[in-house]
């Protein structure tokens, strides 16, 4: 009996990854405050006319929670707009931050998405990675002209 509760102990605190993280500081955002935190990007379809959103730091848990960048590359089948796509709706779905964007980058070829945080700021995420990238470099122009962005 010992070892089965052990065993059933273990698998319990295996499977507790698979719990969300507990967010506090939700706040409200106007589309004004979104569109000023992206710096003046011409090209932005709204989905929605309130956006709620949350600070960098507790971005950072569920950055560190979720799965996406552990999926696999399937060109054409699984790709960057994907990965894409499953970052964004996945944040929105489980956390109801809707401040992730799907950034197409037609000067590089590559889709990826943004995130803007609680406080008016924001950055690239490669959600292949969960990395942040450098805004200009090779596969992230962000060209503020002609990407376009979905938020």
């Amino acid at each position: 009996m010992g070892e089965l509760v052990t065993t059933l102990t273990k698998l319990k605190d295996d499977l507790d990854i698979l719990n969300p993280p507990e967010l506090k500081g939700h706040k409200d955002m106007s589309l004004g405050h979104v569109s000023k935190a992206m710096g003046g990007v011409k090209n932005i379809t709204w989905l929605d006319r309130k956006y709620i959103t949350i600070s960098e730091a507790e971005f950072t848990k569920i950055i560190d929670w979720d799965w996406t960048d552990n999926k696999k590359y399937v060109a054409e089948k699984y790709d960057c707009d994907n990965f894409a796509f499953s970052f964004k709706a996945r944040v929105d779905r489980k956390f109801h931050v809707n401040t992730v964007g799907l950034v197409i980058d037609y000067d590089a070829g590559h889709a990826y998405n943004l995130i803007v945080f609680a406080n008016g700021t924001m950055k690239l995420f490669e959600p292949q990675s969960d990395s942040y990238p450098k805004e200009g470099s090779k596969m992230y122009k962000f060209n503020r002209e002609t990407v376009q962005v979905i938020i």
